[in-house]
């Protein structure tokens, strides 16, 4: 009986392994970003990305692209999205001011180049994509297509977690 139980729990960590080292990754778009109406400030997402509860286990990359020149993009935490939401409006437009702009160091990441795109390693909680202008000024017709590939892999901790369980497997085969 412990050989059978010893069998199934390597084979199920060699397939977690192997699953894992390889990877699998999904597609999605974000959805519903405002569309600026001040230069440089940025905007955010209402629903926040998805987070990657299981950090310890998997590693999450995020790639994101967008399909305009003229937009930098921004990944931000909800305190950071609270702050841009409820700046004044004075300090938006305020030439020296850099808060809730491209060049504000409190973003996770910056994205300022549409070709290049960004990347991100996910992580637990509430992460929110910004946008913002490039120039000074709005343009005119300002359709915005963000989209993001996610890249999931096994972890240290989580190779570490396979490899004891296959050890587990091994051993409850060897004292069968």
């Amino acid at each position: 009986m412990n050989g059978k139980i010893g069998y199934t729990i390597t084979v199920v960590a060699v397939i977690l392994l192997i699953v894992g080292t390889i990877g699998i990754s999904f597609d999605d778009e974000v959805n519903d970003i405002p569309t600026p109406n001040t230069p440089r400030a940025v905007y955010f997402a209402d629903e926040p990305l998805q987070d990657n509860p299981v950090a310890l286990l998997l590693s999450a990359k995020t790639t994101m692209t967008w399909d305009r020149s003229d937009i930098y993009l921004v990944i931000a935490d909800e305190d950071k999205k609270k702050q841009c939401d409820n700046i004044a409006p004075i300090e938006l437009i305020s030439p020296g001011s850099t808060t809730c702009k491209a060049e504000d160091s409190g973003y996770e990441k910056v994205g300022l180049d549409n070709s290049t795109g960004l990347e991100w390693t996910v992580e637990n909680g509430d992460y929110f994509v910004g946008i913002g202008t490039l120039g000074d000024s709005i343009p005119e017709d300002l359709e915005l297509n963000v989209d993001y590939t996610v890249e999931l892999n096994l972890s240290a901790a989580g190779y570490f977690l396979i490899l004891l369980l296959g050890a587990c497997g091994i051993t409850l085969i060897k004292y069968d």
